[in-house]
């Protein structure tokens, strides 16, 4: 009887990844969901010419700062994240050529973003087909039979 030799293939899943891998990954899907919104802010939506206009130095300094204080972050709750906006704003109420009615537009459209950023960040579950894991059983079981 010859038998074939199964060679092991690794698999990668979350649960052999790293902390710091999470953390790296978390950090990136944040990134790129801030990015995105701010894209589609700038050239996507059917304003996005009038948005182009408005949007002033400080709020993209702004925003970068914002962003930066993400990738830091390990973690970050809906309450840290509106406090970081806070803090951010804060900083920028003082600019000489910035309005408040541009700081409150700034503020609500940051903390619009946060179920996007939440949900980017949050881990992929793994879905396991029932379907497929039946046929693998009873192919073998099929083998084994007319063994």
């Amino acid at each position: 009887m010859v038998t074939k030799k199964s060679t092991a293939k690794t698999k990668s899943s979350a649960s052999e990844l790293s902390s710091g891998a999470k953390v790296s990954i978390g950090v990136g899907l944040t990134a790129a969901a801030v990015a995105a919104a701010g894209a589609y802010f700038l050239y996507g939506s059917e304003k996005a010419a009038k948005n182009r206009g408005k949007v002033r130095s400080w709020a993209l300094k702004a925003k970068a700062e914002v962003l930066e204080r993400l990738e830091q972050a390990k973690e970050m709750t809906k309450e840290e994240y509106e406090s970081l906006i806070g803090t951010v704003v804060g900083a920028y109420s003082g600019v000489q050529n910035v309005t408040k009615g541009e700081l409150k537009n700034f503020t609500d459209e940051m903390k619009s973003h946060w179920k996007a950023i939440e949900k980017a960040t949050m881990p992929k579950k793994k879905v396991v087909k029932k379907a497929a894991a039946t046929k693998t059983a009873v192919k073998k079981a099929a083998k084994k039979a007319t063994s």
